[in-house]
């Protein structure tokens, strides 16, 4: 009996810790799919089209994703999305679905 107890115990725990642990997710499109918006504190914002701020990115929840750091990675991105744009490129967007933080940005090819 103890030892029934003791395995499904574990077994909810690692079930649960398993679920509550987000993953980094890899999305890619086109760069007219979304909009971005820079804030003074050097925060970029990255919202997703049709509806910014209710449409959702691929692979979670979240309906904004910001970039880490200062002004430096923000101006990065906005270089980059540039680029992409104008050369109707499709980029890419990992980001962690727990907190909707841009980890790393970039183009196949």
């Amino acid at each position: 009996m103890m030892k029934t107890l003791k395995l499904a115990i574990a077994f909810l725990l690692v079930t649960f810790s398993a679920t509550s642990f987000a993953a980094p997710f890899l999305y890619s499109e086109t760069a007219d799919k979304v909009r971005f918006e820079q804030y003074t504190n050097g925060v970029l914002a990255l919202f997703r089209l049709p509806t910014p701020g209710v449409s959702t990115f691929p692979g979670g929840t979240c309906t904004v994703l910001v970039t880490p750091g200062g002004t430096e990675v923000a101006n990065r991105f906005i270089a980059f999305y540039l680029f992409v744009k104008s050369n109707n490129r499709t980029y890419f967007v990992v980001y962690e679905t727990a907190n909707c933080q841009i980890i790393s940005f970039g183009m196949d090819g």
